[in-house]
């Protein structure tokens, strides 16, 4: 009896035991899923940089904005588009001013709907879809550092549809010409044209106002299927606004419109790390609107 006894302690011990076990098992894990942090709307908070390109339509389409989400379901900014003009060859900035309300889903996905106000005073409602590409944690939460969107309605202009990607700009610093200055490398693509157009260089900033650099570009040839590359040197002055959008004006060429869509903070300037600009006027060799990204070289 005593014998029977002493196993059934010896039972009792053990799936106590065990139960210790699985339970600070399980507080352990609901601490790691914690620490994992949750996505909701704080999870956007303050300046991003936007770009944006339309798929498909008529004509191309590239834009700019800066958006400030408050953490708290609202938003506001302002946007540049480069949209078609009076002819297929002419091209005109329209600026606007938003404001709207975002959704952010457990899984970082969320739906926002913005309302644009037009330079004639109409304003205009879009629904956007996004999902969270990139975040960081932060006291438990997820904080989203990239974000990617797609519009639901066909751009009236173009009548393409329009994604877009948000990057997190810091929220300490500012930005000035000093925002840009070392080596930068960078790409650039043609949309739209009647034949296709890409290049490539390195553009170098004093951090005061001008730039100068290399640009080799894949064009066509004399005949029909014939490529050559053509490389030229540049000098241009620029000039970088507030937000961290700016224009480069090169004398006798197309002004070209940049925001810098992700810094670092050094002594208290917003260095540029990446940028994308938009060459405003269609290239008159081929046709194509002209949009690049660039990124900043070790010193």
């Amino acid at each position: 009896m005593f014998h029977k006894l002493g196993l059934l302690k010896r039972h009792q011990l053990f799936y106590l035991l065990m139960f210790i076990l699985v339970f600070f098992g399980l507080v352990e894990y609901g601490i790691i899923a914690h620490a994992n942090g949750v996505f909701n709307n704080e999870s956007i908070r303050g300046n991003y940089a936007v770009v944006a390109l339309n798929v498909g339509g008529q004509y191309p389409q590239a834009g700019i904005s800066v958006i400030n989400y408050d953490g708290k379901g609202k938003l506001s900014g302002t946007s540049i588009q480069n949209l078609p003009g009076a002819s297929i060859a002419e091209r005109t900035l329209t600026k606007t001013v938003f404001s709207g309300t975002y959704i952010v889903n457990p899984d970082g996905t969320g739906q926002s709907v913005i309302k644009t106000t037009l330079p004639n005073g109409t304003t205009t409602e879009h629904n956007l879809a996004f999902v969270i590409s990139e975040a960081k944690e932060n006291n438990n939460l997820k904080q989203a550092q990239r974000i990617n969107l797609i519009q639901e309605q066909l751009d009236e202009k173009t009548g393409g549809l329009v994604k877009l990607e948000a990057t997190k700009l810091p929220d300490d610093g500012k930005f000035t010409n000093a925002s840009l200055k070392g080596q930068y490398a960078y790409t650039l693509s043609g949309y739209g044209g009647r034949v296709s157009q890409l290049g490539l260089g390195i553009m170098s900033y004093d951090g005061q106002g001008s730039f100068s650099g290399k640009a080799i570009v894949n064009l066509p040839g004399e005949t029909t299927g014939k490529r050559i590359f053509v490389t030229a040197p540049f000098v241009r002055p620029y000039n970088i606004n507030a937000d961290g959008t700016g224009v480069a004006t090169p004398p006798g060429e197309s002004d070209i419109l940049f925001i810098i869509t992700k810094a670092q903070v050094d002594d208290g300037i917003k260095v540029g790390q990446s940028a994308f600009f938009i060459v405003n006027q269609i290239n008159p060799i081929t046709g194509n609107l002209l949009t690049g990204e660039m990124t900043k070289l070790p010193n």
